[in-house]
Protein backbone atom coordinates (compact mmCIF):
# COMPACT_ATOMS: atom_id res chain seq x y z
CA UNK A 1 0.00 0.00 0.00
CA UNK A 2 3.03 2.57 0.78
CA UNK A 3 4.40 2.36 -2.97
CA UNK A 4 0.84 2.93 -4.16
CA UNK A 5 0.05 5.39 -1.92
CA UNK A 6 3.89 7.17 -3.03
CA UNK A 7 2.85 6.48 -6.79
CA UNK A 8 -0.83 9.00 -5.93
CA UNK A 9 0.52 11.91 -3.85
CA UNK A 10 3.37 12.20 -6.37
CA UNK A 11 0.84 12.16 -9.43
CA UNK A 12 -1.46 15.22 -7.44
CA UNK A 13 1.21 17.02 -6.35
CA UNK A 14 2.46 17.10 -10.65
CA UNK A 15 -1.23 17.16 -11.68
CA UNK A 16 -1.70 20.14 -9.33
CA UNK A 17 1.20 22.01 -9.64
CA UNK A 18 0.15 21.12 -13.78
CA UNK A 19 -3.28 22.80 -13.50
CA UNK A 20 -2.57 25.73 -10.82
CA UNK A 21 0.45 27.24 -12.98
CA UNK A 22 -1.58 27.36 -16.27
CA UNK A 23 -4.94 28.32 -14.54
CA UNK A 24 -6.16 31.59 -15.69
CA UNK A 25 -5.63 34.56 -12.71
CA UNK A 26 -2.40 32.78 -12.13
CA UNK A 27 -0.73 32.72 -15.15
CA UNK A 28 -1.82 35.96 -16.11
CA UNK A 29 0.31 37.33 -13.06
CA UNK A 30 3.33 35.00 -13.54
CA UNK A 31 3.63 36.31 -17.48
CA UNK A 32 3.05 39.89 -16.42
CA UNK A 33 5.55 39.26 -14.41
CA UNK A 34 8.05 36.95 -15.85
CA UNK A 35 6.80 37.70 -19.55
CA UNK A 36 5.74 34.76 -21.91
CA UNK A 37 8.99 33.46 -22.47
CA UNK A 38 10.29 32.98 -18.83
CA UNK A 39 6.88 31.56 -17.63
CA UNK A 40 6.74 28.86 -20.34
CA UNK A 41 10.63 27.95 -19.21
CA UNK A 42 9.16 27.73 -15.56
CA UNK A 43 6.15 26.28 -16.24
CA UNK A 44 8.21 23.46 -18.16
CA UNK A 45 10.92 23.45 -14.86
CA UNK A 46 8.25 22.58 -12.77
CA UNK A 47 6.32 20.28 -14.64
CA UNK A 48 9.50 17.92 -15.11
CA UNK A 49 10.66 18.78 -11.30
CA UNK A 50 7.10 16.68 -10.35
CA UNK A 51 7.18 14.45 -12.91
CA UNK A 52 10.08 13.03 -13.00
CA UNK A 53 10.23 11.39 -9.58
CA UNK A 54 6.92 10.46 -10.47
CA UNK A 55 8.02 8.53 -13.45
CA UNK A 56 11.43 7.05 -11.88
CA UNK A 57 9.25 6.14 -8.38
CA UNK A 58 6.92 4.10 -10.48
CA UNK A 59 9.47 2.72 -12.72
CA UNK A 60 11.18 0.85 -9.70
CA UNK A 61 8.21 0.01 -7.88
CA UNK A 62 5.94 -1.53 -11.00
CA UNK A 63 3.45 -4.35 -10.13
CA UNK A 64 4.25 -3.43 -6.36
CA UNK A 65 1.00 -4.08 -3.93
CA UNK A 66 -2.28 -6.56 -4.40
CA UNK A 67 -3.44 -7.74 -7.91
CA UNK A 68 -6.44 -6.58 -8.50
CA UNK A 69 -7.01 -7.65 -12.15
CA UNK A 70 -5.09 -9.82 -14.91
CA UNK A 71 -5.76 -9.43 -18.32
CA UNK A 72 -6.23 -12.79 -20.24
CA UNK A 73 -3.47 -13.71 -21.82
CA UNK A 74 -3.97 -14.56 -25.96
CA UNK A 75 -3.76 -13.27 -29.29
CA UNK A 76 -6.86 -11.29 -29.33
CA UNK A 77 -6.17 -9.63 -26.18
CA UNK A 78 -2.25 -8.84 -27.01
CA UNK A 79 -3.72 -7.57 -30.91
CA UNK A 80 -6.75 -5.04 -28.89
CA UNK A 81 -3.98 -3.66 -26.67
CA UNK A 82 -1.21 -2.73 -29.64
CA UNK A 83 -4.47 -1.56 -31.53
CA UNK A 84 -5.24 0.41 -29.16
CA UNK A 85 -1.41 1.72 -28.10
CA UNK A 86 -1.32 2.49 -32.01
CA UNK A 87 -4.10 5.04 -31.60
CA UNK A 88 -2.56 6.07 -28.92
CA UNK A 89 0.49 7.34 -30.45
CA UNK A 90 -0.63 8.07 -33.82
CA UNK A 91 -2.79 10.92 -31.95
CA UNK A 92 -0.41 12.14 -29.78
CA UNK A 93 2.64 12.21 -32.47
CA UNK A 94 -0.47 13.96 -34.98
CA UNK A 95 -1.32 16.41 -31.88
CA UNK A 96 1.97 17.29 -31.84
CA UNK A 97 2.39 18.59 -35.31
CA UNK A 98 -0.77 20.06 -34.81
CA UNK A 99 -1.15 21.88 -31.92
CA UNK A 100 -4.62 22.37 -30.59
CA UNK A 101 -5.59 25.79 -29.83
CA UNK A 102 -6.94 24.57 -26.40
CA UNK A 103 -2.91 24.14 -25.42
CA UNK A 104 -1.63 26.40 -23.12
CA UNK A 105 0.74 27.91 -26.06
CA UNK A 106 -1.89 26.55 -29.17
CA UNK A 107 -3.02 29.30 -31.50
CA UNK A 108 -6.74 29.98 -32.13
CA UNK A 109 -8.15 28.36 -35.56
CA UNK A 110 -10.72 29.34 -37.38
CA UNK A 111 -11.78 25.66 -38.20
CA UNK A 112 -10.47 22.35 -37.18
CA UNK A 113 -8.40 19.91 -39.08
CA UNK A 114 -6.68 16.76 -38.70
CA UNK A 115 -6.55 14.77 -35.24
CA UNK A 116 -8.69 18.32 -33.74
CA UNK A 117 -11.77 16.10 -35.77
CA UNK A 118 -10.77 13.42 -33.61
CA UNK A 119 -10.72 15.13 -30.57
CA UNK A 120 -9.64 19.11 -29.63
CA UNK A 121 -7.08 17.15 -26.95
CA UNK A 122 -4.98 15.34 -29.38
CA UNK A 123 -1.74 14.80 -27.21
CA UNK A 124 -3.60 14.80 -23.81
CA UNK A 125 -6.03 12.14 -25.27
CA UNK A 126 -3.33 10.12 -27.44
CA UNK A 127 -1.58 9.83 -24.23
CA UNK A 128 -4.93 8.51 -22.40
CA UNK A 129 -5.53 6.29 -24.46
CA UNK A 130 -1.70 5.03 -24.38
CA UNK A 131 -2.43 4.88 -20.67
CA UNK A 132 -6.24 3.03 -20.72
CA UNK A 133 -4.23 0.10 -22.54
CA UNK A 134 -1.78 -0.09 -19.73
CA UNK A 135 -4.72 -0.12 -16.80
CA UNK A 136 -5.88 -3.09 -18.75
CA UNK A 137 -2.61 -4.84 -19.01
CA UNK A 138 -1.53 -4.18 -15.62
CA UNK A 139 -3.78 -4.69 -12.77
CA UNK A 140 -1.51 -4.30 -9.93
CA UNK A 141 -2.31 -1.74 -7.31
CA UNK A 142 0.89 0.69 -7.77
CA UNK A 143 0.44 0.06 -11.90
CA UNK A 144 -3.47 1.04 -11.50
CA UNK A 145 -2.68 4.03 -9.55
CA UNK A 146 -0.07 5.40 -12.41
CA UNK A 147 -1.61 4.43 -15.43
CA UNK A 148 -4.97 5.30 -13.93
CA UNK A 149 -4.14 8.33 -12.57
CA UNK A 150 -2.82 9.43 -15.55
CA UNK A 151 -6.43 8.57 -17.59
CA UNK A 152 -7.81 11.02 -14.82
CA UNK A 153 -4.91 13.62 -15.50
CA UNK A 154 -5.71 14.00 -19.14
CA UNK A 155 -9.53 13.92 -18.51
CA UNK A 156 -9.56 16.51 -15.97
CA UNK A 157 -6.65 17.81 -17.57
CA UNK A 158 -8.54 18.48 -20.49
CA UNK A 159 -11.16 20.03 -19.41
CA UNK A 160 -9.83 22.75 -17.36
CA UNK A 161 -7.63 23.87 -20.54
CA UNK A 162 -11.38 24.29 -22.05
CA UNK A 163 -12.65 26.23 -19.55
CA UNK A 164 -10.01 28.63 -18.80
CA UNK A 165 -10.03 29.69 -22.70
CA UNK A 166 -13.90 29.69 -22.84
CA UNK A 167 -13.05 31.90 -19.89
CA UNK A 168 -11.16 34.79 -21.77
CA UNK A 169 -14.02 35.18 -24.16
CA UNK A 170 -12.19 33.99 -27.44
CA UNK A 171 -15.01 33.94 -30.18
CA UNK A 172 -12.91 31.63 -32.50
CA UNK A 173 -11.83 29.39 -29.75
CA UNK A 174 -15.80 29.42 -28.54
CA UNK A 175 -16.40 28.25 -32.71
CA UNK A 176 -13.64 25.80 -32.64
CA UNK A 177 -14.89 24.45 -29.09
CA UNK A 178 -18.60 24.43 -30.36
CA UNK A 179 -17.45 22.21 -33.55
CA UNK A 180 -14.74 19.79 -31.86
CA UNK A 181 -15.52 16.53 -29.42
CA UNK A 182 -13.93 16.15 -26.04
CA UNK A 183 -13.80 12.41 -26.21
CA UNK A 184 -12.10 11.05 -29.44
CA UNK A 185 -13.81 9.82 -31.81
CA UNK A 186 -17.00 10.76 -30.48
CA UNK A 187 -18.35 13.92 -32.65
CA UNK A 188 -19.52 13.46 -36.68
CA UNK A 189 -16.41 14.65 -37.64
CA UNK A 190 -13.64 11.52 -36.63
CA UNK A 191 -13.72 9.84 -40.14
CA UNK A 192 -12.91 12.85 -41.61
CA UNK A 193 -10.11 13.65 -39.03
CA UNK A 194 -8.65 10.35 -39.74
CA UNK A 195 -8.49 10.75 -43.50
CA UNK A 196 -7.13 14.05 -42.79
CA UNK A 197 -4.35 12.74 -40.23
CA UNK A 198 -0.82 13.43 -41.55
CA UNK A 199 0.98 10.33 -43.06
CA UNK A 200 4.48 10.91 -41.13
CA UNK A 201 2.60 10.81 -37.76
CA UNK A 202 0.75 7.93 -38.81
CA UNK A 203 4.06 6.21 -39.50
CA UNK A 204 5.94 7.84 -36.76
CA UNK A 205 2.92 6.23 -34.04
CA UNK A 206 3.37 2.78 -35.76
CA UNK A 207 6.41 2.69 -35.55
CA UNK A 208 6.53 4.00 -31.64
CA UNK A 209 4.09 1.27 -31.12
CA UNK A 210 5.75 -1.48 -32.25
CA UNK A 211 9.11 -0.35 -30.79
CA UNK A 212 7.19 -0.48 -27.40
CA UNK A 213 5.74 -3.66 -27.83
CA UNK A 214 9.23 -5.68 -28.75
CA UNK A 215 9.67 -3.85 -25.69
CA UNK A 216 7.74 -5.67 -23.33
CA UNK A 217 7.91 -9.28 -23.06
CA UNK A 218 4.59 -9.85 -22.12
CA UNK A 219 1.36 -7.40 -22.38
CA UNK A 220 1.07 -6.97 -18.28
CA UNK A 221 5.06 -6.02 -18.36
Amino acid sequence: MKDTAIVVVLLLLFASSHMLLSSRIIRARLVARLGDQRFRAAYSTVALAFFAPLVYYYLTHRHAGALLWSAPDSVAVEFLLVFVNVIGFVLLVAGVMTPSPASLTGAPRDEPGGAQRITRHPVFMGMGIWALAHVISNGHASDVAFFGGIVVFVLVGSWHQDQRKLAEGDKRFERFHATTAFLPFTGREALRGLMELPPLAVVIGVVVAMIARYLHPSIGS
